[in-house]
């Protein structure tokens, strides 16, 4: 096996394994290292079609806690927002697409821990809901993740975390399957281009690192696993920027 798809496969498992212990992060961890080993297009198709799944997931679990109203006026925000960030991502070369890619996660994940340590509030309004979603969606379609959006804006609410991280399960789903559905449609050249045995192999890998985030929720600290995917997220959107810095010189 290629060591490009073993790294393709190990950052699927840790994404999955964040998306399991946390409620969120599959595209955090994830997405910044598809997008550089692959390229910004199917790199996003192959963090989206993943993030559906693992999503999909998580949902079948934790859909009792879910908060409807809340979904729906978030996903209408996701679903206005997808468009424009699947535009911006089909005009832009790849270099500077890259650097965008980068800079959004990296100084998304900053803002979310900035928002956090300052303590805002914000009331929980339609309007408020319907602009977060608008930005993860823009975010989910041009840099394969929404998380940060949503969650600077659950900080912000003082959303509890668990109607919180089981409203995100269909919201993620609704996104990232509207997102692969613009890129497709936009790019013919943006499905992740991988042998049959590499996608069973992704599967195979992505339930390995649910099962494992079913078993470490349990025993691990929520903080411990956040401060590890913030890293790693963190890591990858700096390499992602590099990258593109590189092809630009």
């Amino acid at each position: 096996m290629e060591p490009v798809v073993l790294l393709i496969l190990f950052a699927v498992f840790l994404g999955a394994l964040s998306q399991r212990v946390t409620g969120m992060g599959f595209a955090l961890v994830c997405g910044p290292f598809l997008v550089l080993l692959l390229d910004p297009f199917s790199g996003v198709v192959l963090v989206n079609l993943c993030g559906i799944l693992a999503s999909s997931v998580v949902f079948a679990r934790t859909w009792r806690e879910v908060e409807w109203p809340s979904f729906w006026q978030l996903a209408l925000g996701a679903i206005l927002g997808a468009v424009p960030g699947a535009l911006l991502a089909a005009s832009l070369p790849v270099p500077p697409l890259q650097i965008l890619i980068g800079s959004l996660i990296v100084v998304s994940i900053i803002s979310s821990l900035i928002i956090g340590h300052i303590g805002h509030t914000l009331p929980a309004r339609p309007a408020a809901k319907l602009t977060a979603g608008l930005l993860s969606g823009a975010m989910s379609a041009s840099a394969g993740t929404g998380g940060p959006a949503i969650s600077a804006y659950a900080v912000l609410t003082k959303w509890e975390h668990r109607a919180f991280a089981a409203t995100l399960q269909p919201f993620l789903i609704v996104g990232a399957g509207f997102a692969v559905v613009l890129k497709l449609s936009m790019d013919d050249n943006a499905w992740p281009e991988l042998d049959a045995g590499t996608w069973v192999a992704i599967v195979l890998v992505l339930a390995a690192g649910l099962s494992l985030g079913e078993w470490l929720s349990k025993r691990l600290p929520v903080s411990a696993a956040r401060v590890t995917m913030i890293v790693l997220a963190l890591g990858g959107g700096v390499a992602t920027l590099i990258k593109g810095f590189v092809h630009v010189v």
